[in-house]
């Protein structure tokens, strides 16, 4: 388990029309708990962007354990599994109730404008890795 980052509520635009979370939003609330996990240790994503620097995602892997409904209200954990010269891969683990609902591995890679595949920005190998 990493650092809670990012806890929200769960919303009707979250969901499906039965109610439960739309399997593509699991991956919105792992890009919130990414920016809150990188602010929450000085590397500032939008600071980048205005730099030209970005962090584009090169694979997902994703398993969804048991739904996540309208209303309630879940925590991501974020932790970074490996650092690399430019690419940067992370765990999040989204939790409802304390029990895991979802566990996601994202693997980023830093490119400037062009998608040209550049060294990650000091910030990012300075995270710390658990």
């Amino acid at each position: 388990m990493g650092v809670v980052c990012y806890s929200s509520k769960i919303y009707y635009d979250d969901t499906d029309a039965g109610g439960v979370v739309y399997y593509a939003n699991y991956l919105k609330l792992c890009e919130r708990a990414k920016q809150e996990f990188f602010l929450k240790h000085g590397c500032d994503l939008f600071k980048l962007h205005f730099q030209n620097i970005y962090l584009v995602v090169k694979e997902v892997k994703a398993n969804y354990i048991k739904s996540i409904l309208l209303g309630e209200t879940v925590d991501v954990s974020v932790s970074i599994n490996k650092i690399k010269r430019a690419s940067l891969s992370l765990h999040f683990d989204i939790l409802c109730k304390d029990e895991l609902r979802a566990s996601v591995d994202i693997m980023s890679v830093a490119v400037k404008e062009g998608s040209k595949i550049v060294r990650l920005p000091e910030c990012v190998k300075n995270l710390p890795i658990e």
